[in-house]
């Protein structure tokens, strides 16, 4: 029987599934601040650069600097008792989060949460990849990622609503306290696969394992074209909800009711159609998993200068979905075929050195150059200033995909699985 037609068990599937709705709660904790800068910034009296410190370099900072440390005990482990106990740590901490009276404690509290989720990603990612054969890689990454999604789009209706009549504390706890009963279920019932392991690798040192990640230059092209294009998309996606209701006059349920549909759209759309697409073309040719990365890149830049562009609501809305259909199309396929180029001991180590960049960069920069940008515009142009510090984040995409296909190039020479 071939690897794609035999059969995964149950329990693959049942692990995915937990997997995924962690991803969902994840992104829901991520995407409630976003939709709930404007109250913060209102009753806190904060400038959009300290918005942007909150949304980005608060989370990214201890995020990015432990996800390393934490990846390395993924490899060496138990991945389920480190995301359970992950899990517990960033709930715990954006329930904090609701409590806050000033900017540092509200800082403190978000790097809390960047601490707790530094671990979650790089586990998860090694759990999908172990337990999957690589034809069905992509597309269970894909519904992974679709978690995160439903995660962000979900969580912006429900955070609209909630902050709208609760108001941005409760709600900030409320969505704290939803995720420890899944720090438990994981605990408890989700399989821990096996991984296929040489006798050093439970000892390698880690300049071994950066040596060995770093000289593959398909590697590192797509480490940084994923950098790249998380300055955009991330960037956007913290700013989005603000930029609806100072330009278009949105309130928060609106923005949340609105905003949530179109992100989960395109970017259910999206990962569902790149998966299915890149398994089917990569079995012709395995660089079409890097190829279609470059193209759906290039294909969201248009959409993110629209977006920025947009002169009513529902052209914004539009251009929000198309620009989710192709960064979604772009990450999805990414991450998944960055584990040809990585040993299955290594995987948690290379998903988080990936994620390293692309968190201190992208998450962490990226909401900051919008928000100091639209602070420096702001005698300007006023409120509309926020559209031209989202235009001048769109400008990343293009690199990025320059370095997919510079990835593509020497990916039959550096693949390794």
């Amino acid at each position: 029987m071939s690897e794609a037609s035999a059969p995964v068990p149950w329990r693959a599937w049942y692990g995915l599934a937990v997997l995924t709705a962690i991803n969902s709660l994840a992104q829901m904790d991520r995407i409630a601040l976003a939709v709930l800068l404007q109250p913060i910034k209102s009753e806190l009296h904060l400038s959009d650069q300290q918005l942007g410190l909150l949304s980005g370099l608060a989370f990214a900072l201890l995020y990015a600097a432990l996800g390393l440390p934490l990846a390395r005990y993924a490899d060496r482990a138990s991945r389920t008792r480190l995301l359970s106990a992950c899990l517990a740590l960033w709930t715990v901490m954006t329930t904090l989060s609701g409590f806050a009276r000033t900017f540092p404690q509200l800082f403190l509290a978000r790097v809390g949460v960047g601490i707790g989720e530094a671990g979650s990603l790089p586990a998860s990612y090694s759990l999908i990849a172990d337990t999957f054969p690589r034809t069905r890689r992509t597309l269970t990454i894909a519904i992974f990622q679709c978690g995160g999604t439903i995660g962000i789009s979900v969580g912006t209706f429900i955070v609209g609503v909630f902050g709208h009549y609760l108001g941005w504390r409760a709600c900030l706890q409320l969505i704290g306290l939803a995720g420890l009963p899944f720090a438990l279920l994981v605990l408890f019932t989700v399989p821990e696969s096996l991984r296929p392991q040489r006798k050093e690798a439970g000892n390698e040192p880690i300049r071994r394992v950066f040596g060995a990640l770093l000289g593959r230059r398909a590697f590192i092209h797509i480490m940084i074209a994923y950098t790249l294009a998380g300055i955009t998309s991330l960037g956007i996606g913290q700013w989005n909800p603000s930029y609806l209701m100072r330009s278009f006059g949105l309130s928060m349920a609106q923005v949340g009711a609105w905003a949530g549909l179109a992100t989960a759209v395109g970017s259910i759309l999206g990962l569902l159609a790149g998966g299915y697409v890149a398994t089917w073309a990569a079995r012709r040719d395995t660089r079409w998993e890097l190829w279609i990365p470059a193209i759906a890149t290039l294909f969201a830049f248009p959409c993110a200068v629209l977006l920025a562009l947009s002169p009513v609501v529902w052209m914004a809305l539009t251009f929000k979905i198309v620009m989710a259909v192709g960064s979604s199309v772009a990450s999805g396929v990414a991450i998944a075929a960055l584990q040809a180029f990585v040993e299955p001991h290594r995987r948690a180590t290379a998903v988080s050195l990936v994620l390293f960049f692309h968190s201190a960069l992208g998450l962490g920069f990226g909401p900051y150059i919008i928000g100091l940008a639209s602070d420096l515009l702001a005698p300007a142009f006023g409120t509309e200033s926020l559209r031209y510090g989202i235009l001048i984040a769109s400008l990343f995409l293009p690199w990025a995909a320059f370095h997919y296909l510079l990835a593509a190039r020497r990916s039959l020479q550096d693949s390794v699985n």
